[in-house]
């Protein structure tokens, strides 16, 4: 995601490191800006006659302090599936030479929009990152480097993504006040061939409804609340976050809960099919 919404309270950008593991210029498809509303490109992962295109849209900065400007980008199409739904997405940030930087990103969630596999990275490229979500392992694959992690009970992945972090919102009722404690886990680095993968708790709540406009359009939001304890990783944090979802569990927008200024908002969203 941006850089300045995921910077932890240390100064730590996680989206930077995923940025500069997956968007090198060797290994990065960067196309020039062309058009204001880039689409998400897909890959070949299931047959086209397996899945079915339901939804589409555009995640974009909104606000800022005056004078600055946030390129941060991510085009998104959502298919349904014989198993569940798939998600084609890309983080794409423009650089000072007009073009993008961009990474690519695959979901599979299972039904009820949960992750059980995320790739990171190009088909075919050497720095492609493949994690799938076990009941009781969660493991990456980077070439022919592996890292596990065990984990006891329900987790979720956290992930500078709209859709990773809307199923972590899932997690809580909706009871004003009440705590849901989740169980974290992440990529905290790739220093060493094989990804390092660290555990975390967290607590998200509900804190209430609101409404949501997407060009003419009013959609109704729930908005729960996300906080990491401790990530147990030196000089990372991760803030605050307020994240508004439709009934569906699609994420309308995301905020640093003590930076109103500037947020995350989808801000072009198409339906074609019930979730």
């Amino acid at each position: 995601m941006i850089h300045s919404f995921f910077q932890g309270k240390s100064g730590a950008v996680l989206v930077a490191a995923v940025m500069v593991c997956f968007a090198a210029p060797a290994e990065s498809k960067n196309t020039a800006v062309q058009a204001p509303t880039p689409k998400a490109k897909t890959r070949a992962v299931s047959p086209a006659s397996t899945r079915t295109k339901i939804a589409e849209g555009l995640y974009a900065v909104v606000g800022g302090k005056t004078g600055q400007q946030n390129s941060y980008r991510e085009p998104w199409t959502l298919y349904k599936t014989a198993v569940g739904y798939e998600l084609q997405e890309q983080w794409m940030v423009a650089t000072a030479t007009a073009v993008d930087s961009t990474v690519d990103v695959a979901i599979s969630f299972a039904s009820g929009l949960y992750p059980i596999e995320v790739q990171i990275g190009s088909e075919g490229s050497a720095r492609r990152m493949l994690c799938s979500m076990a009941l009781k392992e969660f493991k990456c694959v980077t070439g022919d480097a592996e890292s596990k992690l065990a984990v006891q009970g329900p987790y979720n992945v956290f992930l500078p993504s709209p859709w990773m972090l809307g199923s972590i919102a899932r997690r809580a009722r909706k009871v004003p006040g009440q705590n849901a404690a989740v169980q974290l886990v992440m990529m905290a680095g790739s220093e060493q061939p094989e990804p390092r993968l660290v555990a975390f708790p967290a607590q998200v709540q509900y804190v209430g409804e609101d409404t949501i406009v997407i060009g003419a359009e009013k959609i109704p939001a729930s908005i729960f609340e996300l906080k990491a304890l401790h990530t147990g990783i030196p000089n990372v944090s991760i803030p605050g976050t307020l994240i508004w979802t439709s009934a569906e569990g699609v994420v309308l927008a995301l905020q640093d809960s003590d930076k109103p200024e500037q947020r995350i908002e989808l801000v072009e969203y198409k339906k074609y099919g019930k979730f």
